[in-house]
């Protein structure tokens, strides 16, 4: 079976599974068409409507049908639904699109997994900063005065946030103005946040995070916050992104609640 041929059924595959958009990295033997791939890595979008228990389920169900269809002892699945922030963007950068169920969706996909990627690299400078207080002194050097200028500025987006507290509900949802501060001030506290929790996890050699969500339960794992904590503001690293780049797609009502 030539290429051409391979590549129709695993077009057909994609079509009859649940995939929103996939990729493809790897070579060939040779450019002629009666070529076959070597070393081949593929990398899968669910669509949103599958379930996490059930994406090693698809990974496998995918690997199977692949390696059949293009006639290879072993290939790589990647799903991207639960893959690093590093992951997706390597796989965006380096891959090349197989298929694609949505254009416009795919797109938007990859727009925000980029901006997820770069917005998460700026804790480099803390880490940077942390791990050089680590050679310069002790090995666990904590800037007291860093974090203290730090965490006076969340206190104070954090006392911004109760000034809401006395606004009603549906006053908050009549005034746009209203929720746009909101918005703002719950953002810049997200990232004081979680930008301190990177401080703290460079700076004490802790497991790094792959995400927003990790940062919180690394830094309670080892006492540094309490695990209620983390727990309850789990909500708002799964916000952050949405009030960083998509803040027209946020739901009122659910801002309402965080603050």
């Amino acid at each position: 079976m030539d290429l051409f041929e391979k590549q129709a059924q695993v077009q057909e595959l994609f079509i009859a599974s649940p995939v929103n958009a996939a990729y493809s990295h790897g070579t060939t033997t040779s450019r002629q068409i009666a070529g076959h791939y070597n070393d081949l890595g593929v990398a899968v979008l669910l669509l949103d409507q599958v379930k996490p228990n059930e994406f090693f389920d698809y990974q496998m169900y995918l690997m199977g049908e692949l390696v059949k269809r293009l006639e290879m002892p072993q290939l790589d699945v990647v799903i991207l639904n639960n893959a690093s922030l590093m992951q997706r963007f390597n796989v965006i950068r380096t891959y090349q699109l197989l298929y694609q169920r949505d254009q416009k969706g795919r797109v938007a996909w990859e727009m925000r997994a980029v901006m997820d990627w770069l917005d998460f690299k700026k804790y480099d400078e803390m880490q940077s900063k942390a791990l050089a207080e680590r050679i310069r002194g002790e090995r666990f050097a904590i800037d007291a005065e860093y974090v203290g200028k730090r965490l006076q500025r969340l206190r104070e987006y954090t006392d911004l946030l109760r000034g809401f507290s006395g606004v009603s509900r549906d006053k908050f949802r009549a005034e746009p103005n209203l929720y746009a501060l909101a918005q703002w001030y719950l953002t810049q506290a997200a990232d004081l946040c979680f930008g301190t929790g990177v401080y703290f996890i460079s700076a004490l050699g802790l497991d790094k995070p792959e995400a927003y969500h990790d940062i919180l339960d690394v830094i309670a794992k080892h006492g540094v916050v309490e695990k209620n904590l983390a727990y309850r503001l789990e909500t708002l690293a799964n916000m952050r992104n949405l009030l960083a780049f998509d803040k027209e797609l946020s739901d009122i009502d659910e801002i309402y609640g965080l603050i």
